[in-house]
């Protein structure tokens, strides 16, 4: 919703994401305006209106151009898998907060980015996992087969990503217990925003895991879905295809562990859950391994040397140098694009090499 102000217009659901994005309680923020707590809940809600005057000053505490509160869009919240997993994150509300309103943000920027450049049609589609009776496997097989994935390992789990129409984005979660969260809303391409601190092996699992919610979570799940669980299965069918696997997680050891991890390019205990989900390993021999991980110091943390290649998202930049090298935008015509104070816009964005078309 807009409110005319003397010409000018502001959407009063942009004064509450700048804030949480910026962690100012809003009791802090009426301090720094020296408004009351009440006024500012009010202006908050649309019930009262700023005046231009207030406008700016609310743009320079939460440090944003007035014409990022101008902006005329639709407001999104997170999603149904972020909704389930939320549940199971031991991260303060507030802390949550001010990374679900970053998120929001950097969205509104993205498509912003999009409205001159074409990336193509997605290829994410819906899959329902009561349609195939819960074979989530299958679903992971079709994908794969729709993606064309050769049989065998995925050699690069963010290329496949791009390929499809999704736009991955590293994004510093701040310390929290966040690997990733994936957004997908009307208009928009899917986004996957990662925690680029976690290991290679673990990033290119969770990635899967975010394919499997953006496939096959779009709707409400049915009472008995576990969809934490779906994504998982999905994710380990998806790198680890049991047709191609299975043969070499016989007799295996923590020896054999590590020498497939540099091939499927996941960790040693993806392997190992992977062998016993398939049944390749009783409950006492898997117990047995497991322990043997906690011994060698490898549930902690895995040897660095088998760590798979670090693989970095490139269509973002492409993206950002087609606007440089084509359409001759300067940093300060994009900050002002995507509504930024310039200072951020330079400290988040970094464009590199691009072969985008542009839309006509």
């Amino acid at each position: 919703m807009q409110l005319i102000i003397d010409g000018a217009q502001y959407n009063h659901q942009l004064i509450v994401l700048g804030r949480e994005s910026r962690a100012i309680s809003q009791s802090e923020m009426a301090r720094l305006l020296n408004f009351s707590q009440g006024k500012l809940s009010k202006v908050e809600n649309g019930l009262i209106t700023l005046t231009n005057e207030e406008l700016i000053k609310v743009a320079e505490v939460l440090s944003y151009p007035v014409q990022f509160f101008q902006r005329n869009e639709r407001i999104y919240g997170m999603g149904l898998s972020e909704f389930f997993h939320r549940k199971q994150q031991s991260v303060p509300q507030k802390h949550l907060q001010k990374i679900y309103a970053r998120l929001e943000i950097r969205r509104m920027e993205i498509q912003s980015l999009l409205k001159s450049v074409d990336i193509g049609e997605s290829n994410f589609f819906f899959m329902d996992p009561d349609k195939y009776d819960g074979d989530v496997e299958k679903i992971a097989q079709i994908v794969r087969a729709t993606w064309h994935l050769p049989n065998g390992p995925v050699h690069n789990v963010i290329e496949i990503i791009e390929d499809a129409g999704g736009i991955v984005v590293p994004f510093d979660f701040e310390g929290s217990k966040v690997d990733a969260i994936s957004l997908c809303h009307p208009g928009s391409p899917p986004i996957i925003f990662f925690n680029y601190e976690r290991p290679m092996d673990r990033i290119r699992f969770t990635l899967c895991h975010e394919i499997g919610h953006l496939i096959m979570h779009q709707r409400p799940p049915s009472v008995d879905q576990d969809i934490e669980s779906q994504a998982d299965r999905f994710a380990s069918e998806f790198l680890m295809p049991k047709a191609d696997i299975s043969h070499q997680l016989n007799n295996i050891n923590l020896k054999v562990l590590a020498s497939l991890k540099p091939y499927w390019k996941v960790s040693m205990a993806a392997l190992l859950k992977r062998a016993t989900d398939i049944g390749k390993l009783t409950e006492r021999q898997s117990r047995y391994l497991w322990t043997q991980m906690g011994k060698a110091g490898y549930r902690a943390q895995e040897p660095s040397e088998l760590e798979p290649p670090r693989e970095m998202p490139s269509l973002l930049n492409e993206i950002l140098k087609t606007h440089y090298e084509e359409l001759k935008y300067t940093v300060s015509d994009l900050s002002s694009a995507v509504t930024l104070n310039e200072a951020e816009f330079k400290s988040l964005y970094s464009p590199k090499h691009s072969h985008l078309r542009l839309v006509r």
